[in-house]
């Protein structure tokens, strides 16, 4: 009886790790290795953020001229450097704020580039990748000010993240103006 509770049990947790999403972040030249609690703090985050955008390459390809055509090159590059990965075990709709839907199973989220303080942000769907501007600032600024991953940060993130005001439940609130726009 003991050993079908355990095996039992072993199979549930097999099948719950099934299904989760799959997260990596590589900071400063390096993977960091992730909690199971960070993991799902950093997918929530993305899916959050890239749930309502503004023009993406795929949709609004004029927003972004020729760039729009080394969208494939682009995505590769932010996988060699430093960025945020998750390949969602459930996928769902990306929104543009211009109109039209895009599916969503992978995202790519830039961190510690030169321009930006979050982004760009990159989604997959199938074969399918599309660049994203203007996404969900908030938690774009809840992920990269998060505690665990200031260590690994830029002295600039936690100069920028101590200047941001948060609520009671400790979540940013309207950043000031010369923060919000540094968001892809």
């Amino acid at each position: 009886m003991a050993r079908r509770l355990v095996f039992s049990a072993a199979m549930a947790l097999l099948a719950a790790l099934a299904h989760a999403d799959e997260v990596s972040l590589r900071l400063g030249g390096k993977e960091i290795a992730l909690t199971p609690s960070l993991n799902t703090k950093l997918a929530l985050l993305a899916r959050e953020a890239l749930g309502r955008c503004g023009p993406n390459t795929s949709q609004h390809p004029g927003n972004f001229g020729l760039a729009a055509f080394g969208v494939e090159q682009r995505w590769k590059d932010l996988l060699q450097g430093s960025r945020l990965r998750v390949r969602f075990a459930e996928p769902f709709v990306s929104e543009s704020h211009l109109g039209g839907t895009l599916g969503v199973s992978e995202a790519l989220v830039g961190l510690e580039h030169k321009e930006l303080f979050v982004g760009p942000d990159f989604t997959r769907h199938g074969a399918a990748i599309a660049e994203h501007l203007q996404c969900g600032y908030l938690p774009s600024l809840e992920l990269a000010c998060l505690a665990e991953l200031q260590p690994h940060l830029p002295a600039r993130y936690r100069e920028t993240c101590a200047k941001l005001e948060r609520d009671a439940q400790g979540r940013i609130v309207m950043p000031p103006p010369d923060i919000a726009p540094s968001c892809s």
